[in-house]
């Protein structure tokens, strides 16, 4: 998971490296308008997936006089879906970011469900063990405490120099 971490924190940082490319497919076609027509969310979700194959977790559910819009999505991928109440005709967006935004929304946990926010949970609590026993045995070395201390200062003022300097505010 470190190096999981550390590979597309870097892709993140550098803006994937030009690599994380978005791909747009718009669609259009129809659900019953009986269904469109009304508001019943679990029937309209139901009759979307159904016309449109779509597998990712609805987000958004927005109705209003004349249209509906329902948001679907997952890492790397997302679909918008406009429909129109009184015809049932849909237009879709489909959006695909590939294998780079896979890894770059599973870096950040976006739209991944519990079980992964979990588990980056799990491992941020981990990384913050292991830098404080790191503290901890380092401390506990006579020989190396001066030399690791003056290192450990220097990184921390230049990480605040650095975003002072450097960060737009």
């Amino acid at each position: 998971m470190f190096l999981f971490f550390g590979v597309t924190g870097v892709m993140l940082t550098h803006d994937s490296f030009g690599m994380d490319q978005m791909v747009a497919t718009n669609t259009e076609g129809k659900i019953a308008a009986e269904v469109a027509s009304k508001s019943e969310h679990a029937a309209v979700e139901s009759a979307v997936r159904a016309a449109f194959h779509i597998s990712l977790p609805l987000i958004n559910f927005s109705e209003s006089d004349d249209e509906l819009e329902l948001t679907f999505a997952g890492p790397a991928r997302r679909a918008q879906v406009f429909i129109d109440r009184d015809s049932g005709e849909c237009q879709v967006t489909l959006e695909d970011r590939g294998m780079v935004g896979l890894l770059a929304d599973l870096h950040k946990g976006a739209e991944t469900g519990w079980a992964w926010r979990y588990l980056l949970d799990v491992v941020s609590v981990w990384i913050v063990l292991s830098s404080i026993t790191g503290i901890i045995m380092l401390l506990a070395m006579p020989k190396r405490r001066a030399l690791g201390l003056v290192f450990g200062v220097l990184g921390g003022l230049i990480t605040i120099a650095a975003y002072a300097v450097y960060v737009p505010r």
